[in-house]
């Protein structure tokens, strides 16, 4: 119960900062994150309170709408970020197939539990949007580390929730009541590490200093100091 509350709890550490770090969060994907974080914490409140009521029914409809929403608005925080231009069109191309199949699955289910396989897919599909950007920069020569920009750190938060909690979710359709509550936990810790890392992006400053770590000057290199 603490872990739970630890990360329901951690969803407004982002938030906190940004405010602290204000001037430096003015970018579309920070504020989108930042809505993100807003949703999941307003969204985890209401559905402890329905389940505490065993109103399931409603439950599910916002897991359902939760998922659709989570995965626009990572999929639009990976979509301005990916440079590609056939990785873009990729993911316009598979997002409208993903929400149809999502509400097909929710008209199906009919509130019968959570929906794991709409679940499963949207991770997938995020997962591969994340290694199209990581090969984006890959193939990009850049001066900077990758690691020294904020769009690095909301990426990695996607990668890690999205792979932490990918065996969970799958198996969830199946576990019981007392089973999703031990191995919850897992969805708790991957859910701090989620915030923790959005919180690293809000805090960083959003145009990094080159690195010029490997950078050479020829003619500095083989200057003659001793003259004869």
């Amino acid at each position: 119960m603490l872990l739970q509350n630890i990360a329901l709890v951690s969803h407004l550490l982002p938030l906190f900062l940004f405010f602290l770090f204000f001037r430096r969060n003015n970018e579309r994907d920070i504020r989108v994150i930042l809505f993100y974080c807003l949703y999941s914490f307003v969204n985890d409140i209401v559905i402890t309170h329905l389940n505490t009521t065993e109103q399931y029914t409603l439950t599910f409809i916002l897991l359902s709408a939760f998922t659709l929403i989570e995965y626009a608005l990572f999929s639009y925080v990976l979509y301005i970020n990916i440079k590609k231009a056939i990785f873009r069109k990729l993911i316009l191309i598979i997002s409208p197939f993903f929400i149809v199949f999502s509400i097909f699955q929710f008209l199906r289910s009919a509130g019968n539990g959570i929906d794991s396989i709409s679940i499963t897919v949207e991770y997938i599909l995020l997962i591969i949007y994340c290694l199209f950007y990581f090969f984006d920069e890959l193939i990009e020569p850049n001066a900077t580390f990758i690691y020294a920009t904020y769009k690095f750190w909301i990426l990695v938060a996607i990668l890690i929730y999205s792979t932490g909690t990918f065996f969970l979710f799958l198996q969830s359709s199946d576990l019981t009541p007392e089973e999703w509550n031990k191995w919850s936990i897992i969805n708790h810790l991957c859910t701090i590490a989620k915030t923790a890392f959005f919180s690293v992006a809000v805090i960083m400053r959003k145009e990094p200093q080159e690195n010029h770590f490997f950078d050479v000057d020829a003619d500095h290199l083989f200057e003659n100091h001793y003259k004869p």
